[in-house]
C-alpha cells in the first residue's frame, strides 16, 4: 500500500528496502535515529538495521566516495546528502570515481548507488539552501538523474535506480515532503493522471472533461503543485485546457515516448525551478530538436527561475523563482 504523504511514502520506501535487502546501507550525517535525516525521512531506519546505518562526520566527498567503494563490493548504499546546494562537493566522486568505473576497464561493472537530496525553494532558506541542482549532473556518462513525485511510488523507483547498476542522484523538492501521494489514477476531482513510456517514467495529467488540450506543460516533479494551481486557475479563469507531463528520470530523459501527444497539442511550455541557462529545459529541447532535425512542428516556451542567486527574503525569493502567475502569463501568451 502506498501511504498517503510523500514523506511517508519515501520512509516507507527505505524502510521495506532495508527489511528485504540485507545489502542496503545508509550513509551520511545525522541519518541515525532521533535525529533521522534534516526531514526525518530515514526515520526508524536505524531502529531496523543498527549495523547497517552510518552516521558521518560532515565530509561529503568522503563518505560519497566510500559509499562507491561499498557499491564496487557488492552493497547497495543510499547516500543522503541533506540538501542539494552541498552536491557540489561530491562533484569529483560522482564524475571521476563512481560514473566512470561503471566502463572504463572495457567491460562494463555494476556500481548501484544512490545520492538523495533535498532540493530547491520556496521557503525562505537563502542562497546555500535553496537551489534546484540538476543541471549540474546533465550530460555525465552513466550516471542517471531522478527527481522525487507525487505520483511515482518511492519504493519503485528506488528499485529501479539500484537495477540500473549506475550511480543515480535523487532529488527530492523539500516543498514535497508534506503533500499527498496521487493514487488511482485521480488528483482531485478535476484532474485524472495516467502513466506512459517505459518504467512508467512518465505523469501525464489530463482534465476531466475530456476536452483536447490547448497547450501541453513539461515540468520535473518538484514543480507539480506548482504547475498544477497554474493548469487549475487557466482552466477555470481563462477556459484554457492543460495537459501536464512530469517524468520520474529527469536525464537521460526520452521526450519522443510522449510525442504522439504533444505533437497534436501543437503548443509546449516546458517549466523548471532551476535558474536560466545551461539547464534540464534546454535539454529537452535538444532532443525535440535533434527527432525532427531542428523542425520541430510545436510552438515552444521555456520558462526557468530568473539567473540569481536565491535571496534568503522570502518576498525576493519569489520574484526570483519560477511562480503560477509565471506559469499562466507564459501559457497565455502561447495561446496567442
Amino acid at each position: 500500500m502506498r501511504s498517503e504523504y510523500v514523506l511517508e511514502n519515501i520512509n516507507l520506501a527505505l524502510t521495506n528496502l532495508f527489511k528485504n535487502d540485507e545489502k542496503v546501507v545508509l550513509i551520511g550525517e545525522d541519518v541515525a535515529d532521533p535525529y533521522g535525516g534534516a526531514f526525518k525521512v530515514s526515520k526508524g531506519i536505524s531502529t531496523i538495521a543498527p549495523d547497517r546505518v552510518i552516521a558521518t562526520p560532515i565530509s561529503e566527498e568522503s563518505f560519497t566516495n566510500m559509499a562507491a567503494g561499498m557499491a564496487i563490493m557488492g552493497y547497495r548504499p543510499i547516500v543522503d546528502l541533506m540538501f542539494s546546494d552541498f552536491t557540489t562537493l561530491i562533484l569529483d566522486p560522482l564524475l571521476n570515481f563512481a560514473s566512470k568505473f561503471v566502463s572504463m576497464y572495457g567491460e562494463r561493472h555494476e556500481l548501484p548507488m544512490i545520492v538523495r537530496c533535498a532540493n530547491g525553494g520556496y521557503r525562505g532558506y537563502g542562497p546555500t539552501h535553496s537551489q534546484s541542482m540538476q543541471k549540474y549532473f546533465m550530460g555525465i556518462p552513466n550516471l542517471s538523474v531522478y527527481e522525487m513525485t507525487p505520483f511515482h511510488d518511492n519504493e519503485v523507483v528506488f528499485k529501479r535506480m539500484f537495477w540500473e547498476g549506475n550511480p543515480c542522484i535523487f532529488f527530492e523538492e523539500k516543498t514535497l515532503y508534506s503533500s499527498k501521494m496521487f493514487k488511482s489514477g485521480k488528483i482531485n476531482n478535476l484532474f485524472n493522471f495516467s502513466f506512459k513510456g517505459k518504467n512508467d517514467n512518465w505523469a501525464v495529467v489530463s482534465s476531466e472533461s475530456g476536452v483536447d488540450a490547448e497547450i501541453a506543460v513539461i515540468c520535473h516533479g518538484g514543480l507539480t503543485n506548482v504547475c498544477l494551481n497554474a493548469v487549475e486557475k487557466l482552466m477555470m479563469n481563462n477556459e484554457v485546457e492543460t495537459k501536464l507531463f512530469i517524468p520520474s528520470k529527469l536525464y537521460p530523459c526520452d521526450v519522443t515516448e510522449i510525442l504522439d501527444e504533444l505533437l497534436p497539442i501543437g503548443r509546449l511550455l516546458i517549466v523548471e525551478e532551476s535558474v536560466e541557462g545551461a539547464n534540464w529545459g534546454n535539454e529537452i529541447l535538444g532532443r525535440l530538436c535533434y527527432t525532427h532535425n531542428g523542425k520541430i512542428p510545436l510552438t515552444l516556451k521555456l520558462l526557468s527561475s530568473k539567473a540569481s542567486i536565491i535571496p534568503a527574503s522570502l518576498a525576493y525569493e519569489q520574484k526570483v523563482l519560477v511562480s503560477e502567475d509565471d506559469i499562466i502569463r507564459e501559457a497565455l501568451a502561447l495561446m496567442e
